[in-house]
């Protein structure tokens, strides 16, 4: 910030702080920045610098910050006209757009908890979510809802109007912040239902907001260290807004002064390329099976792809061979930009995070722990294999209408993946607990299988997967996407290359094989339930 602003950098150094300090939070002991903000409101101090600024960009439409802050009075009466009061839930259930990102912040200011439905569900998981979270209201741009759900609804296009209203500045004074309790609910978001339906996940205030001091303490961005002249970071976000990345991105650009260009629709390889040369992307992040698809499209080499300064991945590992193929395809990676972290629903964004150097000292580590999270491995096997749990402020309150034992008392979150530890307190993932084939009595980790599979250089994707057998109990199959061109890889092929890297066990007996990408859920993890379902039952190869 300038000089003249000395002022405004003391009240934002009273907000965001580097200290960690041991406190008692939502019944428990744990680990918090202090001080850090604690209301919304706190979230937009010193956001006004950035009002001439571009904040959203989706196809023609570009929003300001002025116009975004201009709009956020009139949207918060629009929700109150329709009588939603502070507490209440309402459900956005609507495809990325300008207009959700208003809701969503409209919502937070009038202190309503906002829902976010999945737009890709099926009417009967839309049923089921309005049974679980009972919104008061429903914005959405679905044209119909399921004739089932009687809950009242409003057009997410309705707030388009509110970007022309008014000229207000989006920074509240500093006597109008008004703070209430930061373990109240602040929103739900869905599990991904790769097994059943999707579970409510209910965040507080706390979380959220610890989950934004961790990303930006990481990048050295606290707000008060952003000057007025620094040049505005453009990030392109494909992953949808109602997982918690998205929001994450949305909030930390508006509180940086950067822009957020939001593609149209679901996942789409050329769209990114094309926006990213288009809208001059810095940065760009989602799974290692997003990145893989970008980096095989036929046309990768055709775009201008130089503003790119950083692809952070997240959900899954990252394979030296990604990452290598990477480096290659973007040398402005090679030294800084590249990273992996690791987070879910349930922990209300990112625990660890890995950079470069990292991945290339440790390859397959999604990092350490920030520094408000705490980790423990249960019960290690003799590798040092176990489950892994977290304690940190950014942990949900726990599932809507469950209570599983999920979080225990002490605030640790069960998080059913399956990890490991080095010495340096660098962490790897190996499996979810659940995701595992057990044959004959041996315990097959899938993530190990697929890890030793994509490291075959005709190896696109992978998935390994466990199917019924008679004898067994479970035989253990594999889902391969080799690359166009290449010699289609055979299982004889495959078996050979995985001996001596896995146990005789742990090599598929059965395989497919495909040019075409797998199944995926929203946020494009691979849909193994549909794999299973799907397999041949005959005319597959076998083992």
């Amino acid at each position: 910030m300038t000089n003249t602003d000395s002022a405004e950098r003391d009240t934002l150094e009273q907000v965001w702080g580097n200290d960690v300090r041991p406190a008692d939070y939502a019944g428990h002991p744990g680990l918090l920045y202090e001080p850090h903000p604690r209301a919304f409101d706190e979230l937009l101090l010193g956001t006004e610098r950035w009002s001439t600024r571009t904040y959203l960009v989706q196809g023609d439409r570009r929003i300001t910050f002025r116009q975004f802050s201009s709009a956020i009075t009139p949207a918060c009466k629009h929700f109150a006209d329709l009588g939603v009061r502070e507490g209440d839930r309402v459900m956005l259930l609507a495809y990325n757009s300008p207009d959700w990102v208003l809701a969503l912040w409209a919502l937070w200011m009038i202190g309503a908890v906002p829902v976010l439905g999945n737009r890709w569900w099926s009417p009967h998981e839309i049923d089921n979510a309005v049974d679980v979270a009972s919104p008061r209201c429903i914005v959405t741009d679905m044209p119909q809802l399921p004739d089932s759900v009687t809950v009242p609804t409003t057009p997410v296009g309705d707030l388009r109007r509110f970007f022309e209203a008014g000229d207000s500045e989006l920074s509240p004074r500093r006597e109008d912040i008004m703070r209430g309790d930061e373990d109240a609910p602040a929103l739900i978001l869905f599990t991904s239902g790769s097994s059943g339906m999707p579970k409510a996940v209910e965040l507080s205030l706390r979380s959220v907001i610890a989950n934004q001091h961790n990303l930006l303490l990481r990048s050295r961005r606290l707000p008060q260290h952003v000057p007025d002249e620094a040049p505005q970071a453009s990030t392109l976000v494909c992953t949808p807004l109602f997982h918690i990345g998205g929001i994450s991105n949305l909030v930390t650009q508006l509180i940086n002064g950067g822009k957020i260009v939001l593609n149209a629709g679901r996942f789409d390889p050329h769209q990114v390329l094309t926006l990213i040369e288009q809208e001059k992307v810095q940065s760009w992040g989602g799974v290692p099976t997003m990145a893989s698809r970008v980096l095989e499209h036929p046309d990768f080499d055709s775009f201008d792809l130089s503003s790119l300064r950083s692809w952070p991945l997240g959900g899954a590992p990252v394979t030296p061979g990604l990452l290598e193929r990477m480096q290659r395809k973007l040398p402005q990676l090679r030294e800084r930009g590249l990273g992996n972290t690791w987070g879910m629903t349930e922990s209300g964004g990112f625990l660890t995070v890995a950079g470069n150097r990292d991945l290339e000292r440790y390859p397959g580590t999604v990092g350490r722990p920030y520094p408000v999270v705490e980790l423990e491995i249960l019960g290690p096997d003799e590798r040092g294999v176990g489950e892994i749990l977290v304690r940190s402020p950014t942990v949900m309150l726990g599932y809507i209408g469950i209570d599983d034992g999920t979080v225990d008392a002490e605030g640790w979150l069960h998080t059913g993946d399956l990890g490991h530890t080095n010495d340096e307190g660098y962490l790897f993932l190996d499996g979810r607990s659940k995701d595992i084939v057990i044959r004959g009595g041996e315990n097959i980790a899938c993530a190990h299988v697929e890890a030793a599979l994509a490291s075959h250089p005709d190896v696109i994707e992978v998935a390994a997967i466990g199917l019924p057998h008679p004898d067994l109990g479970e035989e253990l199959a594999a889902v391969v996407v080799f690359r166009p061109g290449s010699t289609a890889p055979t299982s004889e092929s495959l078996r050979a290359f995985l001996t001596g890297t896995l146990s005789y066990f742990a090599i598929p007996t059965r395989w497919q094989f495909q040019d075409t990408p797998l199944p995926t859920l929203a946020g494009e993890k691979t849909d193994k339930k549909t794999l299973v379902a799907q397999f041949p039952t005959d005319n597959d190869e076998r083992g």
